[in-house]
């Protein structure tokens, strides 16, 4: 089986154990994507949001022969569980948001002559670790408080190693009023 794993976010600079091939392509399926997850590390990071902009994101071919093996492999490098992985063909466990994605990947996909896919399925969470999507003016005061305890590391390394192709209205803000600097794969 060709498997793609599908990336917007950290997956590209810092793959960890992901068995994949060394190169990410860089046209893989418009997806809505948005930094709208404070995830450990104090980071703000990339998910996919229903109603965000569409990203151009990108893919890599799996080592893996099967969606199952691919699937258990994305869940290991993302420290989550199955129920946090998208995947193309999809089941019905899966919500109308989760279906309309694969129904995205399974198009992108099938031009591609690929077999399978997956991607990271975390939702938004706000600052005050509640499941959610936070305003981008509370995200932008969140980051902001971290600059100003100097506790900002991790967060700035995130917004500037994400993939440059990915131009949201937050990143541009945060760019704009902190000063920080798309530097990106």
């Amino acid at each position: 089986m060709r498997i793609a794993i599908i990336g917007w976010g950290s997956l590209i600079w810092d793959p960890q154990a992901l068995d994949i091939e060394n190169e990410w392509h860089t046209d893989g399926p418009m997806l809505p994507v948005k930094f709208a997850r404070v995830s450990k590390g104090k980071r703000l990071t990339l998910v996919l949001v229903e109603g965000a902009p569409l990203q151009q994101t990108l893919w890599a071919i799996s080592h893996k022969t099967t969606l199952a093996e691919a699937v258990t492999d994305l869940v290991k490098r993302e420290g989550t569980t199955d129920s946090n992985i998208g995947r193309w063909p999809c089941t019905d466990r899966f919500d109308i948001f989760e279906k309309r994605m694969a129904s995205i990947v399974a198009a992108w996909a099938q031009e591609r002559k690929l077999d399978a896919a997956v991607w990271t399925a975390l939702g938004p969470k706000k600052p005050n670790g509640e499941n959610g999507l936070a305003t981008d003016d509370e995200l932008i005061n969140y980051l902001r408080a971290l600059a100003e305890r100097g506790d900002d590391a991790a967060a700035k390394e995130y917004i500037e190693k994400a993939p440059t192709q990915i131009k949201t209205p937050l990143r541009a803000r945060i760019c704009r009023e902190l000063g920080w600097y798309r530097l990106g794969k």
